[in-house]
């Protein structure tokens, strides 16, 4: 029977899907790990606001870990919304009785700078966190701790030591898009810089999460605690990069993102495989749309940006045809990633301008275009480029150049 680490969220529900539990649960899975958890609160809300919060009642939080922890084993569990001293102290005493290694995500201060917890909650989050093997507290919620003012890089550093050092606890400060991604952590007295791309997007919602969660995903599946912190940066990262605009206000991160590029990546190379067995079988196209002494090459551009094309390409050899080298990906650029990236296409097909395509084009089989908008065929660089949506889109209009 199959097996997987199990991880715990100890958090708040966010009936939009974008943060809290479900942003925690989404992350497990795609790091591979399976999620349980305890809610804390429920809210209403969606891109746009908060309209509502009920507290689960701490008796009841207490039951949700004596039912978790009596059938499961978990080793790491991260917390997220908090909302009061008792809910904090509830779990401050089920995370001691279980000795659970706690990633702590001091949920007080919005990423807009606004409290969200009363300075007694404040106060049994610090306890709780002195308890904690890793905190991961906002730019915001570190001034909040510390009452320093974080301006720069520099700012970041010095206030990561102090917490390190008053609180005797590894920690991790986001500096958010107000510091271009940049992030600090202090781990075991190392201190690790965590630099990230700078995303212009506003699409930030449930981004702390994602990280804190990866943290405790990457931890239970047996990576050390500095490893979990820089790869949880990446698959954040990538989050932020492939964030999605749903609803009208600041949508949400996409930790499925990093799965779905590797999704991606297979399905061009099916597509270019399949298309290479279609190219084989029908060599008479090739003799139609190439010269000699030309090359023809295929490409896939996916939603993710990565290219995959054929290592060398496919030549014309006395009576037959030679497909050279393998599909390789984001290995070198080509005039047909130039296409699809000019059109907004997927999947393109290049060789000569001979008489055949020329002809093609004159029946109205195929639409030319310099500029890229509304063609199949795109003139670059002294070659033509066939551009289609998918696999059946670009064999169709290859059939168009047999006939």
């Amino acid at each position: 029977m199959a097996r997987r680490p199990v991880a715990l969220t100890i958090a708040g529900s966010d009936s939009g899907g974008g943060a809290g539990v479900q942003a925690d649960l989404k992350t497990f899975t795609v790091l591979g790990v399976f999620g349980t958890s305890v809610i804390t609160g429920l809210t209403s809300q969606n891109t746009r606001k908060v309209s509502r919060i009920i507290e689960v009642p701490p008796e009841f939080v207490e039951s949700q870990f004596d039912a978790i922890m009596e059938d499961f084993e978990v080793k790491y569990g991260k917390t997220g919304m908090l909302s009061s001293s008792k809910v904090v102290n509830a779990v401050d005493r089920k995370v001691t009785q279980y000795k659970i290694n706690l990633i702590l995500d001091p949920v007080m201060v919005s990423k807009s700078g606004y409290p969200l917890v009363s300075d007694d909650t404040v106060r049994d989050i610090i306890s709780l966190a002195k308890k904690s093997i890793l905190i991961t507290p906002n730019k915001f919620e570190a001034e909040r701790l510390t009452g320093f003012r974080i301006r720069n890089p520099e700012d970041l550093r010095n206030t990561a030591l102090r917490l390190y050092k008053d609180l005797g606890v590894n920690v991790l400060i986001k500096g958010g898009k107000a510091l271009e991604g940049y992030d600090f952590a202090i781990i075991d007295g190392d201190e690790i810089e965590l630099r990230g791309e700078l995303i212009n997007t506003d699409n930030l919602h449930g981004s702390g999460d994602v990280l804190s969660a990866s943290i405790t995903a990457f931890l239970s599946k047996g990576l050390k605690l500095k490893e979990a912190v820089k790869e949880a940066k990446k698959i954040v990262t990538e989050s932020i990069k492939f964030s999605l605009s749903l609803g009208s206000g600041n949508g949400p991160v996409d930790p499925f993102s990093v799965v779905e590029k590797i999704v991606k990546i297979e399905e061009a190379r099916e597509s270019l495989e399949k298309l290479v067995e279609y190219i084989e079988k029908n060599r008479d196209i090739v003799d139609r749309v190439l010269y000699q002494e030309d090359k023809m090459n295929l490409g896939y551009l996916t939603e993710y940006g990565d290219f995959a094309t054929l290592a060398g390409g496919i030549i014309r050899y006395i009576r037959w045809i030679k497909v050279d080298g393998p599909i390789v990906v984001n290995w070198y650029s080509n005039i047909i990633e130039k296409a699809l990236k000019l059109t907004g296409k997927r999947i393109g097909v290049s060789f000569s301008i001979t008489d055949n395509v020329l002809h093609a084009s004159e029946q109205g089989g195929l639409k030319i275009s310099e500029s890229g908008v509304y063609g199949d065929l795109i003139f670059i660089d002294g070659k033509s480029v066939l551009v289609g949506d998918h696999l059946d889109d670009i064999i169709s209009k290859l059939e168009v150049l047999r006939k």
